[in-house]
């Protein structure tokens, strides 16, 4: 079944039949326009089934960013303003990357002739840490762009994607092997590479004081999405979930504070969701979710 008009969408909106209902959301998540963000608040309001809210949400955040785009938002309203910064980030990012990335390059080349001992020395540290601030940057930018979907087997995927590293051996793949998905692969390994280092430093930092159980990596379908999850049993979030996703918050020193927010933004271009929560004082959850 599929729609093709607003209108139709609204129809199919009030049907009794929960996957009627994700196809009136789905149209509404690729079809931004603010003209209906009251009949789907309602919606939202009195919807029941917990994969077509999900589907309403993005719908409802992309019309807020698009309208954003096309207004000036009210500065008296922190969710306008929320959106406009994450707006103009993006737009600032690919102008410092395009403009200052270059110069960056020829700074580090020039600093290396002119300082003696500059491998050891305290400007070559700074100078990686402005580079890394660039990589960061045009991490959050990528987090943008659909280039593409493929279908591939999620389990060869994962293992593939911590295949060499070092923590591989401390980390466990408990999915179901045949499992076919389909996704951005690009957009998917910006999000959940985030999840994996996050899991890992802070497994590694409970490791000091306490033994610490094997990252878990579990993955699966439902009959509308596909997810992945990230299990550990580290030191815990330290912040509220919303705090940690704004730009710039950060718990560990030395890190730049966009890494949730680039599997976010990520998770979104994907018409996903990213969720993070600590089951317990310890430990965190990292889970991708995106429609099928």
């Amino acid at each position: 079944m599929s729609v093709d008009n607003f209108e139709s969408a609204l129809e199919l909106s009030r049907s009794d039949n929960s996957h009627e209902r994700l196809v009136a959301a789905r149209y509404f998540m690729t079809n931004a326009s603010s003209d209906h963000d009251a009949e789907l608040k309602s919606w939202l309001a009195r919807e029941t089934v917990g994969w077509v809210k999900n589907a309403i949400d993005i719908a409802l955040t992309k019309n807020t960013q698009k309208q954003a785009l096309l207004d000036p938002p009210d500065t008296t309203e922190v969710e306008n303003k929320t959106v406009s910064y994450t707006l103009a980030l993006r737009e600032v990012a690919s102008i410092m990357l395009h403009e200052l990335e270059p110069r960056i390059g020829i700074l580090g080349v020039k600093l290396k002739d002119d300082i003696p001992n500059y491998e050891d020395s305290a400007s070559r540290r700074q100078m990686d840490h402005l580079k890394d601030f660039f990589k960061a940057l045009s991490f959050l930018r990528l987090a943008t762009e659909v280039t593409g979907s493929d279908s591939f087997t999620c389990s060869d995927w994962i293992s593939g994607l911590i295949e060499g590293h070092p923590y591989a051996k401390n980390i466990r793949l408990i999915g179901p092997q045949g499992l076919i998905v389909r996704a951005d692969q690009g957009l998917l390994k910006l999000a959940l590479s985030n999840g994996i280092k996050n899991a890992v430093e802070s497994t590694a930092a409970a490791s000091q004081t306490r033994s610490t159980e094997d990252i878990i990596i579990n993955w699966g379908e439902t009959n509308v999405d596909y997810w992945i999850a990230v299990i550990d049993d580290g030191s815990g979030l330290g912040k509220p979930t919303e705090k940690l996703i704004r730009i710039g918050t950060t718990t560990k020193p030395g890190h730049f504070g966009m890494g949730l927010t680039i599997a976010q933004q990520a998770m979104q271009s994907l018409n996903g969701k990213l969720s993070l929560h600590s089951p317990a004082p310890i430990g965190a959850v990292f889970e991708l979710r995106w429609y099928k």
